[in-house]
């Protein structure tokens, strides 16, 4: 097992600024920047707009109570990975935090496994915006723009962005997202100022309020579980710890703050959807052909609809960089340590950006945005990707890693376990993630859907064997590394000058 990483005093922490020992750029972010990260990796937008007539179908009004619920748990899990966060800054995200505490091996299969969630979604997310733009712009221009050209264009201009540096990734997203923030918060505030068919109050709150009898108790238990996998995406600065100023302290206020600050804001998104349509004709919104965001936008801003469609081009652009983010310097990590090959650690000299990582990435994004959504079309290969196998991919790692906190407070820093905080909080939440994996296969879907237990359960068994082949071949000096934390420094004023002026 390797030893703690050197950790600054926290009088002289919060005298000056402290950054890690890495071949990344070390300091390349403030705690602005690891947030936005956080907050562009969840995708407000996507998880406002895309999802509302799934959600409103099993809850009815109830939909604002649910997210109201699932903010609540999603925080619980937010905790218990600060508990790691603030002990163990690293680009290898679950892959260290796992590793460090459970087991190396198992550190690789999490990690392994967590190419469903950032890795792959990249390019079905593109091709599903492709897929809504498309239909939009056909409907009421009656102009086929094809999903594919929005494809070939997003990922490549987003694997630029990413060659070019992480401070030009991240300032990118801190402006796509705070105008994705401003627009779904106009139209939710546009909604509650002039509500539909029965009135806007606070009603949505009640447990009895149930216009139309469209929830159920069932439905809304799987509406509360789908807001938790909704809000997915908090821990999206976990990876750029290397590159972030006060790793330990930043990475960990981000993760929480980027929780309150979306939980929030999707309550009260659903709160102005569901109200602006009309809470008594909720039926008509779970029915509608378009997207009830793009219809109210519409109802409200006339001419300017448009806006709302930007909100989710703005929206999709930054969760491909924020994911992006996440994978190469996971990637990185691993070869750097060497899980994988050692030619994935390859940086560019000048801009310490992983280059072969990145290309891995592009290709990835490339190959499941257009050859599946070929295959399948964009709409089913999104639900299926970003939907179910995300889902039991997020679960496995976030209830291993609740496992491994609760092991690492009792076995190494027993003066400073608490029952409720490493024990009992990260018990009930990963009760509440295997629920959600109960529910979401309850009925089981239909082909192709059916097939995501298989494909998730497919690619463990594939890491399986890698392992089994580096134990065979004798490669094994990455299982002494894998739990390895960086030493800390203060920044010189050199590379806060160079930050600052790039």
């Amino acid at each position: 097992m390797t030893t703690p990483s050197t950790r600054p005093d926290e009088a002289v922490e919060a005298s000056g600024i402290w950054v890690a020992e890495t071949k990344l750029r070390a300091g390349s972010l403030r705690l602005s920047g690891a947030l936005m990260q956080n907050i562009t990796h969840i995708a407000p937008a996507i998880a406002a707009f895309f999802f509302t007539p799934f959600v409103v179908s099993l809850a009815g009004a109830h939909s604002v109570l649910a997210y109201a619920v699932g903010v609540v748990v999603v925080f619980g899990l937010g905790v218990c990975l600060t508990q790691l966060a603030k002990n163990f800054p690293s680009a290898g995200g679950y892959f260290t935090y796992i590793s460090r505490t459970i087991g190396p091996r198992l550190g690789f299969l999490s990690a392994w496994t967590f190419i469903f969630y950032a890795p792959i979604i990249s390019g079905p997310v593109a091709a599903f915006f492709g897929f809504i733009l498309q239909n939009q712009l056909k409907s009421t221009y009656n102009f086929d723009f094809p999903w594919w050209a929005t494809t070939i264009i997003l990922v490549p201009l987003v694997s630029l962005m990413m060659y070019l540096g992480i401070v030009v990734s991240v300032r990118m997203i801190v402006v796509l997202g705070t105008l994705e923030i401003l627009i779904v918060l106009a139209l939710a505030i546009s909604g509650l100022a002039n509500p539909g068919v029965g009135g806007s109050d606070f009603t949505v709150f009640h447990p009895a309020f149930n216009p139309g009898h469209l929830a159920t108790a069932s439905g809304v238990a799987l509406a509360v579980v789908f807001s938790v996998q909704g809000l997915t995406g908090w821990e999206g600065a976990v990876p750029l710890a290397e590159e972030t100023q006060n790793p330990r302290k930043n990475v960990t206020r981000s993760i929480l703050i980027s929780i309150v600050i979306v939980g929030v804001l999707l309550i009260v998104a659903y709160w102005g959807q569901v109200v602006g349509w009309g809470v008594n004709n909720l039926k008509g919104l779970v029915s509608s052909p378009t997207l009830p965001a793009l219809v109210l936008g519409t109802k409200y801003w006339g001419h300017f609809w448009p806006v709302v469609m930007f909100a989710l081009f703005t929206s999709v652009v930054a969760n491909l960089i924020a994911c992006q983010n996440v994978a190469t310097r996971m990637w990185w990590n691993m070869a750097d340590k060497g899980a994988l090959p050692k030619a994935v650690a390859m940086l560019d000299p000048k801009r310490k950006t992983p280059v072969v990582a990145i290309l891995i990435q592009f290709i990835m994004a490339m190959g499941l945005g257009l050859g599946v959504g070929l295959a399948i079309g964009p709409d089913v290969s999104f639900y299926l990707l970003v939907g179910l196998t995300l889902v039991l991919a997020i679960v496995f790692i976030y209830i291993v890693s609740n496992i491994g906190m609760g092991l690492y407070y009792w076995r190494e820093r027993r003066a400073e376990f608490n029952w409720f905080l490493h024990f009992l909080l990260p018990l009930v939440t990963s009760a509440v993630l295997a629920y959600s994996v109960v529910k979401s296969f309850t009925p089981f879907p239909a082909a192709p859907y059916a097939y995501a237990p298989e494909i998730v359960g497919g690619w463990m068994l594939v890491g399986i064997g890698v392992l089994y082949w580096l134990h065979r071949t004798g490669r094994t000096e990455w299982l002494t590394k894998a739990g390895a934390i960086v030493s800390e420094r203060p920044e010189t004023p050199e590379e806060l000058a160079e930050i600052s002026t790039a």
